[in-house]
This record gives structure tokens, C-alpha cells and sequence, in this order.
């Protein structure tokens, strides 16, 4: 040490020495090194925490571009119109038991119903939930080797998540099932080391908490048997480290199993309001044309990065897998690459492939093949990235599994590695590995933008905001067709969860609730009829068909002859005509009726004094229509149209601005 660094300035007597290496840039240098220092000794949790944040940004903006879609309208719907009671929360209305999802959507449709950005952070808080405890596992399980960022990136940036996050109601089920898997693992992990209760009870929450969202839950305990059996258990054959391990933690399995009997109890009893039951396949093709499918042209491109590229449906809202023949071909040596190198370095890797495929099986394959498999086509249900999400948690803790060593476990080198030399072995592997990790970040990317590039929200994000923007620029009592939403945004198939009337009509709160007049079928004197096109603008509703000939010359009505009024069309009417419309003038101070003859139909339409439009329902083709005045009436018929209800193309439109 110089003579200027020891040297001291004395001050008044009891006051401690300064040392001139105390002066302010000293300090700040001092705690620039301290910082580099502890930054040095984290670096692993460091980089996981700068992927997790990267992750949550490229996903949020991933997000902003989508929408509420199908299911979503019906789960939001639904709980806008429940009472919060056990009946809503144990509701299945597609095989689902989703409590947890219910409970969230209660909530929102409560505080801003159809608030994308509200929802959607839901759902990133769900994944930023997930990949910190993806990385509190991998940290857990391996310790604080640099290599647990690989398996940490493979659950963040894998695409198989991606059209399962964009559809909220998925998101609602999966996300969650994903913080659960790397939770109750851990917390599991946890007891296995080191037998305390409150690590088995942590397990156990966690392990409800995911059968909250998500059925597939149930395999979870499958999951951590394996896990325990073919990796934490001391070394030695895989049935006597099963037996140990069923017998050792008994108090595990049996709490574990204790749940899950519970949870089918409510499962089975909830079962009947679902609309879709589990059934035996039809055939065994098409089992395995669906299982081929989804492992072939889904899963095994998905896992590096795939698929590169996506097939469009239902107005871009949503897509599905549709990878290059190349890219099939190219996931199929990878895959055997990659399982060929564990296989090679650590002795037990093959059973982390086999805990990967039962996962694959059990959890994303068996519930489609009794669910959906008789009621779709097995080869499209095969391209569904949303039926492998919850498998990309299983695919992370996999890959770590075959490669690395537990925390704490001394890795044995293999016979020929020695022989060949372990340090070039190993930076061979490690080239190799970080090529792959390249190559899986930057197909990972490319899939990802291809899907943004090929989906959109921007359909049913601008005929819920002009609908209901019409709505509350409409006069009160407007009568509004209730027909339902374009098969794009929610497929009629929801029922009266398709209809405008539930799905635009629950978006209006406050002073515009029952603003409009739902008109589910025109029947009798209706004016001023609107109806909402395929953005949401609200326009007055016109027949498509045909319509009357013009008045005889110098007549301001059809004439009546005999007590009946005969109107000509142009044209036959088309034979898919639904709807017949009377413009009418009743000149009598009370309401009346009119007898109308449409072919060999006769219907009663009751009209009103003064000027209107009334309509009847009606089918069928025909040149003409009869009408009769009754009860002496006097009636002063306009024009008639035959045909079928449309926006009309003139006239007023709601909202004045597009949205």
C-alpha cells in the first residue's frame, strides 16, 4: 500500500480516522466491483430472469394483436349472466372442468367485460407465474449450472404454447396447468430430499390448484411418481427404485390419491351438463391417425422450434400446425439425434423420454381420443397446438433429466469418452448443443411471426366496439334483428350464446342496459327494423328478394277489388324465402288485422294506425300475395317484399364513424 493510501488526517480528539481511499469515487468503485461480483456469482439466475423478462415482452406484444374469440364469449358470457354459486362454478359445457377459469372469468366480466388488455395480462401473469417457477425448478433440480438456461428456454420461447396463450379460454386452462406442473414438482422435489410435511403439503395445494383449471391435472401425480422412481431414488434397477419409492412416501401418494378421487367424485357429478361426453373412438385409424398426426406434424416440429408455418381458420383468428414436408423430416433426425447423444452420456436419460411420450399419451391424447375424436376429423384434431401446451413444462424437465446430473449427484463419464478425451468430448458437445440451442431460438422466432402474420383480432375487435357504440348511439326501444354473431367470431353452435342480443347485449351496462328491442323472429307491425352486418354497424334491415310491381297509374295503394288487395312481384320469390314485408297505411283510429295469403299459407298481421311495416314469417316460392282487410278496415297497401332479411346498403347507419 502507497504512502498516500495510509496516510490519515487527524481530526478533533474521539473522531475516527478518514482514510483517503474512503473519498466518494473510492466508494462508488468499491460498489461497482461488489456488484460485478455478486452479478458474477448469479449469473445463471440472472440470465433466466433477463429470458423471462425478454419472454413476457415478445408475448405481450404477441398478445395485443389478438382478440376474444368462440369459447371466450361463451365463458364470459356466461359468468356476466351466473350468479356465483356451485352450479356456475362446477358448470361443463365441453367436457372442461374448469372452476378456476370460471372464478376468473366472474371477475372480469364484472369489472370490464370484453377488455382484452384486462384479460390478456391475466393470462401473462399466469406465464410470468410459470417460467419463474420453470426456473425455480431447473435451479432446484440441477443447481446453478449455466446449462438449466437450455430447458428454461425451450419452455419459453417453444411455439407449441402460442395459439393456446391467443385464445383466452385455453389460456385459462393450460397457463395455469403450467405453473402447477413446475410447482407441485418442486415443492415435491423438496419433500423427497428432505421428508418435511410442509413441502408434501405445498405439493398437495399445488397439485389442487392445477385440477382447479384443468382436468389433464390428474396425471400429475403420475408425473412425480416417475420422476421420483427414475431419478431421485438411489441408483439401482427401475422396478426395485419403484417399490422403494411407492413404499418410502406412501403419505405422499396416498394425499395425492386422496385428491384425485375427490375431484373425479365432482367431475363425474358435473359431467351431465356437458355437451360432450366421453365416448369409445369409432375406430382404431382413426386413433392413430390422430396420435400420428399430432406427434409427426405437431409435437416433433413444435419441440425445435416449429412449425415454421401455420394454416389460417375462422376469419384468422386462429391457426393450425401446417409444417414444411422438410421441417417433418428435419424434427425426425433431430429428435433421434438429440435422444441418440443423451442415451449416449447418461445411462438413464432413455426413461426421461419415456416419462415425456407418457405425458404425450396420457394427458393430451387420451382426452381427445374419448372427447372429441367421433365428433372431428383425426387428422385435423392432429395439427391442435393447444392439445400439447401443457406438454412443453414435461418437455423442459425432460430434456434436463437426460442430460444433467441432480444437484449433487456426481456424474459418471462414459468408458469411451475417457478413452476418446473428456475435454474435447465436451466441447464438441458443447458447439453442438449451442448450435442447436441457435437454431431452435431462431426457428422458435420465425414460427412465432408467422403465426402474428397469418391471425388477427382485428374482426371480432371491431364489431364488438361497433356494436356496441351503435348501441348507445340508437334511439331507445330501437328494434334490432337478434341474430346470431358471424360464424367467424362465435360459431352458432353456442346457441343463445351466438346471438347479438347476449353477446353485444351483455356489453351494455348502466344507462344503455335494454336500450335496444331484441327481435328474435319479425312477426306483426315492426318499424324502423335494424339489424348488425359483418362489422358491427347497425343498419336498417332490408328484404332480399323480390318486391311488389309499381302501383297501377295514378294510384297512391294497391286497389282493392272484392274486399282483397292482390299484389304482383317482379318475380317469383326465391325458394328460400323467410320472410314476407307489408309497408301499410291502416286509415281506422284502432288496430285491426289483415288476412295475408302467401301460396296456400294464411296468417293474421296485426297492424296499427298510421303509417308502418309489418312482417310475417313465410317459406316457399310464389308470383303474388292476397290480402284481406277484416273487421271492415281500411287498409292503403305500399310495396311488398319477399325474401330474406340483409343490411340495407342506404339509409341510416350506426355508429356515424366507424370504430
Amino acid at each position: 500500500m502507497s504512502q498516500a493510501d495510509e496516510s490519515v488526517q487527524q481530526t478533533t480528539p474521539g473522531k475516527a480516522l478518514v482514510r483517503l481511499d474512503d473519498s466518494p469515487s473510492s466508494v462508488e468503485w468499491a460498489d461497482l466491483r461488489s456488484a460485478a461480483s455478486w452479478a458474477q456469482q448469479h449469473s445463471v439466475l440472472l440470465g433466466g430472469i433477463l429470458l423471462i423478462v425478454a419472454q413476457l415482452a415478445w408475448k405481450a406484444q404477441f398478445l395485443s394483436h389478438l382478440y376474444f374469440r368462440q369459447d371466450d364469449f361463451h365463458v364470459l358470457d356466461m359468468a356476466a349472466q351466473s350468479s356465483f354459486n356451485w352450479s356456475y362454478l362446477t358448470f361443463v359445457g365441453a367436457g372442461h372442468l374448469i372452476i378456476g377459469a370460471r372464478v376468473i372469468a366472474w371477475v372480469i366480466s364484472r369489472i370490464s367485460l370484453y377488455n382484452w388488455a384486462l384479460a390478456s395480462g391475466v393470462s401473462l401473469a399466469f406465464v410470468a407465474g410459470a417460467s419463474v417457477a420453470a426456473l425455480r425448478l431447473m435451479r432446484t433440480l440441477f443447481g446453478e449450472r449455466p446449462a438449466i438456461l437450455i430447458p428454461l428456454a425451450v419452455y419459453l420461447l417453444s411455439p407449441l404454447t402460442l395459439a393456446d396463450l391467443g385464445w383466452w379460454s385455453s389460456a385459462m386452462e393450460s397457463a395455469p396447468l403450467q405453473l402447477a406442473t413446475f410447482m407441485v414438482v418442486t415443492s415435491h422435489v423438496w419433500y423427497v430430499r428432505t421428508g418435511r410435511t410442509r413441502h408434501l403439503a405445498a405439493a398437495v395445494c399445488w397439485l389442487a390448484f392445477g385440477l382447479l383449471f384443468f382436468e389433464k391435472a390428474l396425471v400429475l401425480p403420475l408425473l412425480l411418481f416417475a420422476i421420483t422412481a427414475a431419478f431421485l431414488m438411489d441408483r439401482r434397477a427401475l422396478l426395485d427404485a419403484s417399490f422403494r419409492t411407492l413404499t418410502r412416501f406412501w403419505k405422499a401418494w396416498l394425499a395425492y390419491g386422496l385428491l384425485l378421487v375427490a375431484y373425479v367424485i365432482v367431475l363425474l357429478v358435473a359431467l351431465h351438463t356437458s355437451a360432450a361426453q366421453p365416448q369409445t373412438p369409432g375406430s382404431v385409424t382413426s386413433v392413430l391417425t390422430f396420435a400420428f398426426g399430432l406427434v409427426k406434424e405437431t409435437f416433433l416440429p413444435g419441440a425445435i422450434g416449429g412449425p415454421w408455418q401455420w394454416f389460417p381458420v375462422a376469419g384468422g383468428s386462429y391457426a393450425f400446425s401446417a409444417p414444411p414436408a422438410a421441417l417433418i423430416w428435419l424434427s425426425a433426425v433431430v429428435a433421434a439425434a438429440v435422444i441418440g447423444a443423451s442415451l449416449a452420456f447418461r445411462r438413464t436419460a432413455a426413461r426421461a423420454w419415456v416419462i415425456l411420450a407418457g405425458w404425450v399419451i396420457l394427458a393430451d391424447m387420451l382426452p381427445v381420443i374419448v372427447g372429441r375424436l367421433n365428433a372431428f376429423s383425426p387428422a385435423v384434431l392432429g395439427l391442435e397446438t393447444r392439445y400439447l401446451a401443457d406438454a412443453v413444462p414435461v418437455l423442459a424437465i425432460c430434456v434436463g433429466l437426460a442430460f444433467w446430473p441432480l444437484a449433487g449427484e456426481k456424474r459418471p463419464v462414459p468408458g469411451y469418452v475417457r478413452r476418446a478425451g473428456q475435454s474435447s468430448i465436451g466441447q464438441h458437445s458443447r458447439t453442438a448443443a449451442a448450435a442447436l440451442v441457435g437454431v431452435f431460438v431462431f426457428s422458435a422466432i420465425w414460427s412465432a411471426q408467422a403465426y402474428e402474420n397469418v391471425t388477427t383480432g382485428s374482426v371480432a375487435a371491431t364489431y364488438i366496439e361497433n356494436a356496441t357504440l351503435a348501441l348507445a348511439q340508437a334511439p331507445r326501444g330501437t328494434p334490432v334483428l337478434n341474430r346470431p354473431l358471424p360464424d367467424v367470431i362465435v360459431e352458432g353452435l353456442f346457441g343463445q350464446y351466438a346471438l347479438a342480443s347476449t353477446v353485444v347485449g351483455d356489453a351494455v351496462h348502466g344507462k344503455l342496459a335494454g336500450h335496444p328491442r331484441w327481435i328474435l323472429r319479425p312477426q306483426g307491425t315492426i318499424d324502423g327494423l335494424t339489424m348488425f352486418s359483418k362489422d358491427g354497424r347497425l343498419h336498417l334491415a332490408e328484404v332480399y328478394g323480390t318486391s311488389s310491381l309499381p302501383k297501377p297509374p295514378g294510384a297512391a295503394c294497391w286497389p282493392e277489388r272484392h274486399g282483397q288487395i292482390a299484389v304482383q312481384f317482379w318475380r317469383s320469390s326465391p325458394a328460400f324465402t323467410g320472410i314476407l314485408r307489408v309497408g301499410y297505411i291502416w286509415l281506422s283510429p284502432t288496430p285491426g288485422w289483415l288476412d295475408v295469403q302467401y301460396g296456400n299459407l294464411v296468417q293474421a298481421l296485426p297492424v296499427l294506425p298510421g303509417l308502418h311495416a309489418g312482417y310475417l314469417s313465410v317459406t316457399g316460392s310464389v308470383s303474388s300475395v292476397l290480402l284481406h282487410p277484416l273487421n271492415g278496415g281500411k287498409v292503403c297497401v305500399g310495396d311488398v317484399e319477399a325474401g330474406n332479411l340483409g343490411p340495407a346498403v342506404e339509409g341510416r347507419v350506426l355508429p356515424r364513424v366507424s370504430a
